[in-house]
């Protein structure tokens, strides 16, 4: 691989024009779409495991982390197709166009159970597996359209902020929604309630990404010639220190948000003691991404992107440390938590923008974009932090002794330990990842 001394020059096109504001605003809708999947799938599948379909909660915490590393490994495959797919849809489009209804008939099999014992937990890892190679297909392709679509910075930022939003409003909605629809649909059959529910939210993320396909169209570029194989387009990417740096923050990151949404309905309910403060916490999650998605951009102009995520990494982790002491005032607890992951997410929204500088010191390192291998490699961070935080959380539990139908002292001092303490700790090794990542210093 040439060192940066010797680095091939770009081959693309002059800068591509900037998107539409419609397309700017639209591309935010594919994480809006994404996340009625996965925030549902990290926030509820567990507990549908562990107290619907009667699965113990070490099985469900190793189907969970499995069966999630099993399909992130499909995610750089993906990436590979993207880079190589030519079409008139696009290279992107026609993943979001046709594997969109895919994803949301995964996403219901996966909330159905059509037995109990070994034939549960089969069920529950193949459906598992199956969502999860389902949402590759989808949103590997529709975090790569980003680079295809603008060469400005700025700009880049801006819709990683829409995407942010988008996300935000997901986490709102599947807040606010799933327990509802499972009532609705449901009535006291929990089971047809979470699979009539998973039935609604797959068919409303297909449409999402429909109107994403329609209004972001991948502006033309110059053909790139591409010499290298499979093999060597992998092996290039331990050249590129600041996506190894994004990524690896952004796995982290992702342990993080895999705890919190996993534990929210464990930590209302058994350290909280109030059952609905599962809707209240992810509300306020959700919000401070929501408020997020609005300030980041305009923050990190201001400080620099690694000094601004570093620091709200480091007030992050002492605020949660404070939260040790409020369990006995929610409405405090709830404000210290909201403001907390405001400031500990710039990364988050920030990810996709990163994502596309790397992308572009990748071209000029090899003369090669490869925008859908590299952005595998950030979903695969994504997938296996998220999975690897769900399953801590449910180890957990299963090393507090955690019975559905009766929880002890210990399994509910287990319950906040994990759901404060971890991410106290991950967000210190999240801000020690962003030490790689130096483009906005302009070094190599």
């Amino acid at each position: 691989m040439p060192s940066p001394a010797s680095a091939v020059p770009p081959t693309s096109t002059a800068l591509l024009p900037p998107p539409t504001r419609a397309a700017q605003f639209g591309y935010g809708l594919g994480d809006l779409a994404s996340n009625l999947t996965w925030t549902t799938l990290t926030a509820f599948l567990l507990y549908y495991y562990t107290d619907v379909a009667g699965l113990a909660a070490a099985t469900a915490g190793t189907i969970l982390l499995v069966g999630r590393i099993a399909d992130a490994v499909i995610d750089p495959v993906v990436g590979l197709a993207v880079d190589r797919t030519r079409s008139r849809f696009g290279r992107a489009r026609p993943y979001l166009i046709f594997a969109a209804p895919v994803l949301g008939i995964a996403l219901a099999l996966a909330f159905s159970s059509p037995g109990s014992g070994t034939t549960a937990v089969v069920w529950a890892a193949v459906t598992f597996v199956t969502v999860g190679i389902s949402h590759s297909l989808v949103n590997v392709p529709y975090g790569a359209m980003l680079p295809m679509l603008t060469d400005d910075a700025d700009t880049r930022l801006k819709m990683s902020g829409y995407r942010f939003a988008g996300a935000s409003l997901g986490l709102i909605a599947v807040s606010l929604a799933v327990m509802p629809l499972v009532g609705a649909l449901g009535g006291a059959d929990r089971a047809r309630g979470f699979t009539g529910m998973a039935v609604v939210l797959g068919a409303v993320g297909t449409l999402l990404y429909w109107i994403v396909a329609l209004l972001c169209r991948e502006r033309p570029v110059a053909p790139v010639a591409r010499e290298a194989t499979t093999w060597r387009a992998l092996a290039s990417l331990r050249g590129n220190r600041h996506w190894l740096g994004v990524s690896a923050a952004s796995l982290i990151a992702f342990v993080r948000l895999g705890i919190i949404t996993a534990g929210a309905v464990f930590y209302a309910r058994e350290v909280l003691d109030d059952g609905w403060a599962t809707s209240y916490i992810l509300l306020a999650f959700s919000l401070s991404a929501l408020t997020g998605s609005l300030v980041t951009p305009w923050f990190l102009r201001r400080t620099g992107k690694r000094r601004g995520i570093n620091t709200g990494l480091a007030a992050t982790a002492v605020l949660y440390v404070l939260l040790f002491f409020l369990d006995g005032q929610p409405m405090v607890f709830l404000a210290v938590f909201l403001f907390a992951n405001l400031i500990g997410g710039f990364g988050f929204v920030a990810a996709p923008a990163l994502v596309s500088d790397t992308i572009d010191h990748h071209e000029t390192l090899t003369g090669r974009r490869d925008e859908g291998l590299l952005y595998a490699g950030y979903s695969f961070a994504t997938k296996v932090g998220t999975a690897l935080g769900g399953s801590l959380f449910a180890w957990a539990l299963a090393w507090g002794g955690y019975r559905a139908d009766h929880v002890s002292a210990q399994a509910s001092q287990a319950i906040e330990w994990a759901f404060i303490g971890l991410p106290a700790a991950l967000c210190l090794a999240q801000a020690a990842c962003m030490a790689l990542y130096g483009l906005e210093d302009h070094k190599d």
